[in-house]
């Protein structure tokens, strides 16, 4: 991840002030103007978002893995229009600027799509690095104004760093630190919890060709939409792993289109009317926000693929690239089961199809592959979900007691039904899981500043908040529209 990586580190102790933590009682509310912030979300690759230039004509490598969820804000005075990659396991807002030695945004694919800050075009900009306008260094930090739709939040601290090739993107960290984003919005007293919940809205007809996964979808902070999901959530701890989400995986069921045009070579007797079974002892895989690819072990994974009529050549390497397959096998209408827990989630596998390249040429690469193992730095997880899988499942997630929970989307929705996160359990409204009977609440630090914040009726409120001010927004829930 190039200067991304050698960076983090200093971000994340530089960027935002730690806020202090206390035991606090927060009970769960349900009225009409809940505390949380909506928006919109896009998964990668987006169409262009409509602020930026429109480039459908480049053709590169689709880089799928490098994908998700992508949040569109603005940046400075004026605005700048940019979208941020959302990184559940991170901490802090980082940005691709135009430093001296910085490629041009247009030749990089991320950068291009999703655009850049250039902090030499904003009034509101301020950072400690003196000399950072003539020298434009490849990377340090400063302090602006981020918008989301009708609302600002002032002094928000920014790491920006020069695009410095394929791997090069902008993120907004909401992860369980307390320097992150989502805590952020608890100091400033717009949300009650740390916590927030995502989902992708139903598809009638996925293009996997046309369009990869280009599916909206939407991020409540503080809270659930009820309507979004059908219930319950089935809410695990993921206590143990932190920063790293986690949930307890089994296997997975595969089940061939019985009108498929091929035999299945899992089990040539039973297709389309046994599901192949690929299970294995409980353990925890990592749930992704980030990265689009699954991994599985190689057993599990190699049982997929023989039941799809698919396979991978190991390289040299050790690496097993994704299987590459005519992208019109997206007709075939097979499913795959996942077991989490007690729970199963059954997914279309078009979920886990993507074009190869950008236009397509006909080819796409099945997102779910082997896990290569890392004989240096081994990890601790057999496997990890992707954000494709989020295409189909309602995710919730509350930083006070450490659980997630996860749904299947309700193809057809209807009133929202906006919940708030709350401090007894079950934290999660109508979710089943272990939780724990009290947590320990987090608070932001005391403070004697108050922001004004103009409510949709044009009168003020004022609201305490533990760090940089709040400008106008919208009453209650304070709804950001983002495309």
């Amino acid at each position: 991840m190039g200067q991304l990586t050698r960076h983090f580190n200093f971000w994340t102790a530089a960027l935002l002030s730690a806020s202090a933590a206390a035991e606090g009682s927060i009970p769960l509310v349900k009225r009409d103007h809940p505390a949380v912030i909506s928006a919109k979300l896009h998964a990668a690759p987006a169409k262009p978002i409509p602020a930026l230039q429109a480039r459908d004509t480049i053709s590169a490598p689709a880089l799928k893995d490098l994908g998700g969820y992508n949040l569109n804000v603005s940046i400075g005075t004026p605005p700048q229009s940019l979208a941020l990659l959302v990184d559940a396991q991170a901490t802090g807002i980082h940005v691709l600027y135009p430093g001296a030695d910085s490629m041009a945004c247009s030749e990089e694919r991320y950068c291009s799509f999703y655009g850049q800050f250039d902090p030499r075009g904003s009034s509101s900009f301020a950072s400690d690095e003196e000399d950072w306008r003539e020298s434009r260094p490849e990377s340090f930090t400063g302090l602006d104004t981020l918008t989301l739709g009708d609302s600002k939040v002032t002094n928000v601290s920014l790491g920006l760093v020069t695009v410095d090739g394929i791997s090069s993107y902008s993120s907004i960290g909401i992860g369980p630190h307390n320097t992150s984003f989502v805590y952020q919005l608890v100091d400033r007293g717009l949300i009650s919890t740390p916590s927030f919940s995502m989902w992708r809205d139903p598809v009638a007809e996925v293009d996997v060709e046309a369009d990869p996964n280009d599916t909206p979808g939407g991020i409540i902070f503080g809270g659930i939409n009820a309507a979004k999901f059908n219930g319950p959530l089935h809410a695990f701890s993921f206590n143990g792993s932190v920063p790293t989400m986690t949930v307890p995986v089994r296997g997975v069921q595969v089940h061939v289109d019985p009108a498929a045009s091929f035999v299945s070579t899992a089990n040539a007797s039973t297709t389309g009317t046994t599901p192949i079974n690929a299970t294995f002892d409980e353990t925890p895989f990592d749930l992704q926000t980030r990265y689009v690819t699954s991994y599985f072990p190689h057993d599990t994974a190699t049982a997929i693929y023989a039941a799809l009529n698919m396979t991978t050549t190991r390289r040299d390497d050790g690496y097993y690239p994704p299987p590459e397959i005519p992208c019109s096998r997206s007709s075939e209408n097979h499913t795959i089961t996942f077991l989490i827990g007690s729970a199963s989630f059954e997914i279309p596998w078009t979920a886990f199809l993507t074009s190869t390249n950008i236009p397509s040429n006909g080819q796409c690469y099945f997102q779910i592959q082997i896990r290569t193992e890392d004989t240096e730095s081994p990890s601790p997880y057999k496997g990890t979900l992707g954000s494709t899988i989020l295409s189909y499942l309602y995710m919730a997630v509350d930083y006070n007691s450490m659980m997630v929970g996860l749904a299947p989307v309700n193809q057809n929705p209807g009133n929202d039904e906006i919940l708030e996160i709350g401090t007894e359990a079950p934290q999660l409204p109508g979710a089943e899981g272990d939780f724990p009977e009290t947590v320990s609440a987090y608070t932001p630090a005391p403070t004697t500043e108050t922001v004004a914040t103009e409510t949709s009726d044009g009168w003020a409120a004022s609201m305490r908040t533990a760090a940089p001010g709040v400008l106008p927004a919208v009453a209650g829930a304070v709804l950001f529209g983002l495309i």
